[in-house]
């Protein structure tokens, strides 16, 4: 199963970015090739990173001391429409040019939108390469992406709950990739005897989760080169204030919060173009950052009898999340 969580969120992650039409770009120089990888990779980014927060609770009352709970957290984070293309103009950018036509707009797919025929014209000291436009991965169909984790909860004294979430690093083929998490609920309306004498809890959250990443590629087309890979660090900061009732089967919870990440995506590696001229070689040449923060609000209803419990969550923020927990008790 985690063979499958893995490669599946590669395929996602990286199948557009070791396309050798995106890294044709090169040909132009490093500044313009990272300007269209930036547009390019951001919405995916952009999605894990919102997606990363998602799950950390299901309810506002912190566990008794000592209790445990694991947790399936599953999160699904809608992809705005206006995430599966952009534009570029070309005239900006020298010795490039478009096959089709002379307008010199050029709207491209994301890594989450669609195919692409777009053909570019590359001149390099009176030399042409043509090549496509790098193409979607078209999760924009489904409008999902997803994330899973391993979640660990123990109950601390003082009325304060700590959890875990882990993705052991899994090495297949060229992958590798790792997702851990630690992050502190406290149950504050303890503190205050009228909220604590009624049926709502009142806690407040700090969570933080982050991603490594690691793919590994063969070179191909006109740019060769070894040791081509891609390294991903995605990280993500939680702020929530929450509320939930406090009844032994069914309740509803939320919170209102803010969230900020960072991440950087790197393209190692040498990468060789031979012209007819020359020989342009690049080492590491890409170094594409990316940070999302904002607001968000949460609402949603758990379920639980004796040992096990169900939630599921709706969260609106920059990608609007769903999440879906099994959680397993033990005292």
């Amino acid at each position: 199963m985690k063979k499958l969580i893995l490669v599946f969120f590669f395929n996602l992650f990286y199948s557009g970015f070791s396309q050798e039409n995106l890294r044709s770009f090169l040909l132009i120089g490093i500044e313009f090739t990272e300007r269209v990888a930036a547009r390019y990779t951001e919405p995916m980014t952009e999605g894990v990173m919102y997606g990363l927060t998602g799950g950390w609770y299901n309810s506002a009352k912190t566990m008794d001391v000592w209790d445990m709970k694991f947790s399936i957290v599953s999160n699904g984070s809608f992809i705005p429409s206006e995430k599966e293309t952009f534009q570029i103009d070309v005239r900006d950018i020298p010795n490039l040019s478009i096959g089709q036509n002379d307008s010199g707009m050029a709207q491209i797919p994301t890594i989450l939108g669609g195919d692409s025929d777009l053909q570019f014209i590359a001149t390099v000291d009176g030399e042409q390469f043509e090549f496509t436009a790098p193409e979607g991965i078209g999760l924009i169909d489904i409008n999902l992406l997803p994330n899973a984790f391993l979640q660990f909860k123990i109950g601390l004294p003082k009325y304060t709950e700590l959890g875990i979430r882990y993705f052991p690093k899994l090495n297949i083929e060229d992958i590798s990739l790792e997702i851990w998490g630690i992050g502190i609920q406290h149950q504050f309306s303890k503190w205050i005897r009228p909220i604590n004498e009624s049926k709502i809890a009142l806690s407040g959250l700090i969570a933080y989760t982050t991603l490594i990443g690691d793919f590994e590629f063969a070179s191909d087309g006109f740019v060769t080169g070894t040791n081509q890979e891609i390294d991903a660090t995605l990280n993500s900061w939680l702020f929530e204030l929450i509320g939930s009732t406090q009844n032994p089967v069914f309740n509803v919870y939320g919170g209102l919060g803010y969230v900020f990440g960072n991440s950087s995506t790197k393209l190692k590696g040498s990468y060789i173009i031979e012209t007819e001229t020359e020989t342009l070689s690049f080492i590491n040449p890409l170094d594409i950052k990316n940070n999302v923060r904002g607001l968000r609000a949460n609402i949603g209803a758990s379920v639980n009898v004796n040992w096990f419990g169900i939630n599921l969550d709706y969260t609106l923020q920059g990608f609007n999340n769903l999440s879906l927990g099994l959680n397993f008790k033990i005292k």
